[in-house]
């Protein structure tokens, strides 16, 4: 026998005991069939479905338990409308209490799955336990092969081994469709085979799915953006990619604290994140868990991060974290329950789980949130310098469909000083507006008048600026790559005899 503990075992082995009573708590109806009568065929135990409109009442479990095979060990009864049929039966919990004898005897588990609580001291209690990569990757093959081979028979697909997609573009499909229902997974693997093999882009399909059930808990998942498309921040950037390498080899990884001036890429550093680990990107909108209602705010928030670690692995982004956890005159108690349920969680999660946070105010940060060892590294987001500059231009210029190599860089970072790359970024967006409505090509000088008509968050916000210029002081590392100041040769000039 397996050792205890192990997803499969959570269910085999009360089936093996048999349980009387087996409460699964999952909405995953067609997975749960699956698992159980699996489970059962591995205990050599019969299974059987109970019909809508019958209660489980002695006789009609004398019945079922009568069909069992005289050569196995017992009989798992599987109730999947249980919940539905007490709404509409009064007598279905007490025509099962009045069996609980003739279950004992007969050495039948009753196994009820669905949502809702049954809270009664004779029931076992179990949570279907998510899949894991391996399992998904099995949904996986066995919905190519129903696209590969639609010409065969069911039979026949079995034994055939797919090829539309390769390991490494199924370990990848695996990690984004972590959270989805089995039902779901089965839907859009099969459309993702079939774009795959029609040469069109498939995991959008699978993360659209996966927003909207995640919107539903507070979740929104955001598109990764491949690292080489952000400009700057070799610092920040280097990390991610030594994190990658312990990230694969399963070391434990905690996450990023990001401080910084609006627009200084921490958001678009969260989605290079996510993009360097291969893995969805989900953000936790906090201002979606406030309730009017007592207790309810918590139990939204605890849902939803419950829902991280049933995703997992997963980059987690949380905007402006000052504004939900800071410490402030007027703080909410809620907050501070919100706060202490977020700490817990942080220290005890499982599951390959990255957390990017984002602040632009670090001093209303609590100091238990800002402690050693709750963040991997805190990194400050400076003004971008000129090498830095001359790349967030260049790839924005690229965007634009334009060639950089007919722009004077020198002018334009000379032109930028100052300037977030958020307002670098706008302002290749307004001159690329500017250029279509004169109908003519972008251009060195419409890119130059377009970053004069912005006011830099260096002049808006100096004194914000100097701020998180001393957190290199606070144990921030800087995530930026400094111009090289030129130093003094030491020398003196002298005019000697």
């Amino acid at each position: 026998m397996s050792v205890p503990g192990t997803n499969n075992d959570r269910i085999s082995i009360p089936l093996m005991l048999a349980f009387p009573v087996v409460a699964i708590n999952t909405f995953e109806m067609s997975r749960a069939i699956q698992v159980v009568g699996s489970a059962a065929k591995e205990r050599k135990k019969t299974f059987e479905s109970m019909p809508f409109k019958q209660v489980p009442s002695p006789d009609y479990i004398k019945n079922l338990a009568g069909k069992a095979d005289k050569n196995g060990r017992g009989t798992v009864i599987f109730d999947q409308y249980f919940f539905d049929r007490s709404k509409a039966n009064p007598e279905n919990l007490p025509s099962l209490k009045a069996s609980l004898a003739t279950i004992e005897e007969l050495g039948v588990t009753y196994v009820i799955a669905g949502r809702d609580a049954l809270s009664e001291e004779f029931v076992y209690h179990i949570d279907l336990p998510p899949m894991d990569q391996q399992e998904v990757i099995d949904v996986l093959l066995s919905a190519e092969r129903d696209v590969q081979f639609a010409s065969e028979s069911l039979a026949g697909r079995a034994d055939m081994t797919p090829t539309i997609f390769s390991d490494a573009e199924r370990a990848i499909i695996a990690n984004h469709a972590m959270g989805l229902s089995h039902s779901q997974m089965r839907n859009v693997f099969i459309y993702s085979a079939y774009l795959k093999r029609k040469g069109h882009e498939y995991l959008g399909e699978i993360r659209r799915e996966k927003n909207h059930i995640l919107r539903d808990v507070g979740l929104d998942v955001l598109e990764p953006v491949a690292i080489d498309t952000v400009g700057g921040l070799g610092p920040l950037k280097e990390f991610l990619n030594i994190r990658k390498a312990g990230w694969e080899k399963n070391l434990s990884v905690k996450g990023l604290l990001l401080a910084g001036v609006p627009g200084g890429g921490k958001t678009l550093m969260a989605k290079a994140a996510a993009g360097v680990f291969g893995t969805t990107l989900v953000r936790l909108d906090m201002g979606r868990f406030y309730s009017k209602y007592l207790g309810e705010t918590e139990a939204k928030f605890t849902r939803a991060l419950q829902t991280v670690e049933q995703i997992a692995p997963v980059v987690v982004l949380i905007d402006e974290i000052e504004k939900f956890f800071g410490s402030s005159e007027g703080e909410h108690e809620v907050s501070k329950r919100l706060l202490g349920t977020f700490l817990y969680w942080l220290q005890e999660r499982k599951g390959k789980i990255f957390i990017v946070a984002s602040a632009n105010r670090v001093s209303q940060l609590p100091p238990e949130l800002m402690r050693a060892g709750r963040w991997d590294r805190c990194f400050f987001i400076d003004l971008p310098s000129i090498e830095e500059r001359s790349s967030i231009f260049q790839i924005h210029i690229n965007k634009a469909k334009a060639n950089p190599a007919e722009f004077n860089l020198p002018a334009l970072i000379e032109g930028s000083d100052g300037y977030t790359g958020a307002e670098i970024e706008q302002a290749v967006v307004d001159a690329l507006y500017i250029a279509n409505a004169k109908d003519t090509a972008l251009s060195q000088e419409i890119l130059l008048a377009a970053l004069g008509d912005i006011t830099p968050t260096s002049v808006t916000r100096k004194a914000d600026i100097d701020s998180i210029r001393r957190l290199g002081d606070q144990g921030f590392y800087p995530a930026n790559t400094y111009d090289e100041v030129p130093g003094s040769t030491m020398g003196r000039q002298l005019s000697v005899d």
